[in-house]
């Protein structure tokens, strides 16, 4: 399945896919827009291609033909650029209110501004030989996959520009293979497409396949027939009849001059006071002009007042403008009494502005008059405001809401629902069917993904005289006191290993997983010495009638071959091939945040809200979560903190929901890496008291950051690339520690009660022991003391020591901090080498005194090595009881 944000507002119907977000919710998530909410423009199916395998060929007029692959362009010298996509489209609905044109139902919001990295296009000319204008070479054609669409001679779509914009470095014409620092998704051109700043969506041709230079402009179907501005008298009848498409002169390329008012937003009611009314919205022109000006009118143009405009990217060292300008207007609200019409344009450098009125076209693009919003008195001291329309079907807007004779069929994305996300992202295969087969009218990439059940390509029946067991027999088994589970159709009894309490995850981690399948979760986790072990506690199959892939087989031949495939959606799949420094990178594009904080002051922000929540009973708020179940949980923002770490915040199902996290526990995150499913145990850095959201830090390990692992962390490359509006799936909470307040600390089953806590971790070890932390402080009646011992490779990987640094300044009596780093430099004042125990006894609690009544406890939390090798023999030099040092 292709993830899409559910917010998105769709304008023809379930299929294919064109949609808008909401106007407000665009500009409200400043200059640079999350993918999650780019409009999307689709004719047919999203094609289902693949990065290795895909080629671009360059042909033509060119001296040398060359296939591109992916990997290749991607060794190429790339650029970043904010880049502002508009669609021909843009405000099209105000053009059907008067006429149906050959357009469907655009709003204001088909318009997104994004950084995208790629090749500039004049580098992949140069390879093929192509560096000048000749009257040969007059034109640069793209097109897309063949047989895409039903129109044309092979279905592909494909249209041109000229040449020398093409070789023009002025003009940045790009092919790109990133968005916002990720790869491209499915709907905006996976692997690659075209981007070309000031010009028309239209013309960025997306699942770009072929670059060909030509004599003349295209004469491609889709080139001819869209994004044509015709005289208003000329019809589609008239056009075909008389050859008007073919006329180069109504060619559309360069974005017109534009302005839209976002607030007030359509519906919205203010009352009129002595305070002013901030009116706000965008501007943008086309073939990189600036804007100079943004006027407002309240007396239908006769007079105008000037807005304050700027453009929040800056131009480029050629004097380029490729994004958006933003502006606003402070307007007294008693100003608005008697108002008709509250109206909107724009001046741009070339000092070309909006026309007054609405020019019809038969393509329905190009609208840019002045926007107008209607004024309504609702009382003598209360106003509404009516947009001129609203984007697809949705009614509403002053100009009407159905065209002349003709209804546009609309789907709304349905509400994005706990239980909705659970369709479509749960195991289908053990809810409803064995095989999922795509309908003939959708790509396979628009195909649900499908569990590992359905991916198996042959089914292997239980040995003769095996135990067989139903699966209402294994869900009976469901607790931690009798736990039976189910792992690749395999039942095993691991009751004696949770009594013995080796897993080092703890109990939970095992029977969270009691009375189910658990086939995904520990083959996304465990290794191979794992199933062996698991071998020990096998009692028997699962019957053949409960098994959704015997019953495919025996009721049918499956061709495998029409089963969907399980591909890795692009926006799961990370950009970066080694190390990136992720603050740097943020930093470097504050565009791309807007006004959200990043590094420290994110830190700093998350601290508030983090000290907050300690503070706060979540009482009997509902619990979004659940430690049988996977809960879809969409990513409301993505802030990095580090060169390698990010603040990551998933929604939960309202503002009212609980976590139901004890302190001390922890949540298992999943995503899809490479086609397969990884999942790993992070302690959020909110606490349960945080209510509607869950926030955890994540240290992103990418490829070749450590010789000993090349690949990087799976997960944490998937959780960096996840954008604003995507899913996570969450299970949990779970956990063998929890602390209740006020010294009782519980270990499995046992209960300690203490009144000071030795902790020592290294590098994300910290997690667990900051929620622990905050716990304790943010509580005035624990006077519970800690010591913090925090070991890292170097100064720069320290986490959260701005938040650590705080806490100890702030609360001195009850707790201090001491880091000690692989390796120093000239700046630092901590210690420099690996924990030992002579630093144990420095900056550590000594061990309890058995006849004293007070009892310190030692926490753990760090690699093996760090553990195992290292603290558990000190401390126990030092005095500490076994039952007194705890492992997370």
């Amino acid at each position: 399945m292709i993830p899409r944000y559910c917010g998105l507002i769709r304008l023809t119907g379930t299929f294919p896919l064109n949609c808008e977000p909401n106007l407000t919710e665009l500009i409200n998530c400043g200059a640079i827009t999350p993918v999650a909410l780019h409009f999307v423009r689709n004719r047919g199916a999203v094609p289902n291609l693949d990065w290795s395998s895909h080629r671009i060929q360059v042909c033509g007029n060119v001296n040398k033909r060359r296939d591109f692959t992916m990997d290749e362009l991607k060794r190429m010298h790339s650029v970043s650029l904010p880049i502002l996509m508009v669609s021909a489209a843009n405000r099209g609905k105000e053009q059907n209110m008067l006429e149906q044109t050959n357009s469907f139902n655009r709003g204001a919001g088909a318009i997104s501004n994004t950084i995208w990295t790629g090749v500039p296009l004049r580098d992949v000319l140069r390879i093929a030989g192509v560096t000048k204008v000749t009257p040969e070479r007059q034109f640069v054609c793209f097109s897309g996959p063949s047989g895409e669409l039903s129109g044309g001679v092979d279905g592909s779509y494909g249209t041109c520009i000229p040449l020398s914009r093409a070789l023009d470095p002025s003009h940045d014409v790009i092919i790109a293979y990133a968005q916002n620092g990720e790869k491209l998704r499915p709907d905006h051109g996976y692997p690659v497409r075209v981007i070309i700043p000031g010009f028309i969506g239209g013309r960025m041709v997306k699942w770009l396949t072929k670059i060909e230079v030509t004599p003349g402009p295209s004469t491609n179907f889709y080139h001819l027939r869209e994004n044509r501005i015709l005289p208003s008298h000329i019809n589609s009848v008239l056009a075909e009849r008389e050859g008007w498409w073919n006329r180069p002169e109504y060619t559309f390329n360069e974005l017109n001059i534009n302005s839209v008012i976002s607030c007030p937003a359509h519906g919205d009611t203010i009352e009129i006071s002595d305070r002013n009314l901030t009116v706000k919205g965008y501007a943008y022109s086309g073939g990189g002009r600036s804007i100079i000006r943004v006027e407002v009118s309240l007396d239908n143009g006769q007079t105008w007042r000037l807005a304050r405009h700027y453009h929040p990217c800056p131009a480029t060292k050629y004097g380029k403008q490729w994004c958006w300008a933003y502006w606003t207007h402070d307007i007294p609200r008693r100003d608005l009494h008697g108002v008709h019409y509250l109206m909107c344009r724009a001046w741009d450098e070339s000092n070309n502005t909006q026309p007054s009125d609405l020019t019809w076209n038969t393509s329905g693009v190009g609208n840019n008059h002045y926007f107008k919003i209607k004024v309504n008195e609702i009382d003598s001291d209360k106003i509404s405001f009516d947009h001129p329309t609203e984007p697809g079907s949705l009614p509403g807007g002053w100009m009407g809401s159905i065209s002349g004779g003709h209804a546009v069929m609309f789907t709304k994305t349905p509400k994005f629902t706990v239980d909705r996300a659970r369709l479509e992202f749960a195991n289908v295969a053990r809810e409803f069917n064995p095989v999922i087969l795509p309908d003939a009218t959708q790509s396979l990439s628009s195909i649900a993904s499908v569990s590992p059940v359905l991916q198996k390509q042959h089914y292997t029946p239980p040995p003769p005289g095996a135990k067989l067991y139903r699966m209402r027999e294994i869900e009976e088994h469901d607790s931690e006191e009798d736990a039976w589970i189910l792992i690749k159709d395999r039942v095993y009894d691991v009751n004696r290993y949770v009594s013995e309490g080796h897993h080092p995850g703890g109990n939970a981690s095992i029977t969270m997983n009691a009375g189910t399948d658990a086939t995904e979760d520990f083959e996304a986790v465990h290794s191979a010495k794992a199933w062996k072990q698991l071998e020990a506690f096998a009692i028997g199959y699962l019957d053949p009638r409960d098994n959704p892939a015997a019953v495919s087989i025996s009721d049918k031949d499956v061709d495998n071959s029409k089963t969907a495939p399980s591909s890795t959606p692009a926006s799961r799949v990370a950009l970066t091939t080694g190390p990136v420094n992720l603050l740097q990178f943020a930093l470097a594009h504050p565009e791309m945040y807007g006004d959200t904080l990043v590094g420290e002051a994110a830190e700093a922000e998350a601290f508030d809200r983090m000290w907050d929540g300690a503070q706060r009973d979540a009482g009997d708020a509902p619990i979004a979560l659940d430690p049988k179940k996977w809960i879809p949980l969409v990513c409301d923002a993505k802030v990095p903190l580090s060169h390698d770490t990010i603040l990551l915040r998933l929604k939960l199902e309202s503002e009212g929901h609980q976590c139901g996290l004890p302190v001390g526990y922890h949540l298992y995150l999943r995503g899809d890496r490479n086609g397969k499913k990884v999942m790993r145990a992070y302690t959020p850095s909110s606490l349960n008291g945080t209510l509607g959201a869950v926030e955890f830090v994540i240290k992103i390990y990418f490829p070749n950051d450590h010789p000993n692992f090349p690949e990087g962390g799976q997960l944490t490359q998937y959780l960096n690339a996840v954008n604003v509006g995507d899913v996570v799936e969450v299970k949990g909470p779970m956990g063998h520690i929890k602390y209740a307040g006020c010294g009782r600390l519980l270990v499995d089953k046992n209960e300690h009660i203490i009144d000071k806590m030795t902790m020592i971790g290294g590098g994300t070890g910290v997690a667990p022991m900051l929620q622990m932390i905050v716990a304790v402080l943010a509580n005035p009646a624990d006077k519970t003391q800690i010591k913090f011992l925090f070991a890292n490779k170097t100064t720069k990987d320290i986490l959260l020591k701005y938040t650590l640094d705080r806490l100890q300044r702030e609360n001195p009596d009850r707790f201090t901090v001491h880091y000690t780093v692989t390796k120093g430099d000239e700046h630092w004042s901590g210690s420099i080498g690996r924990v030992n125990k002579k630093m144990i006894a420095e900056y550590c609690f000594p061990a309890h005194d058995s006849r004293a009544q007070s009892k310190t406890v030692a926490l753990l939390c760090g690699p093996p090595s760090l553990e195992e090798d290292t603290c558990i023999p000190a401390l126990r030099e030092l005095g500490y009881e076994n039952e007194n040092i705890i492992q997370y």
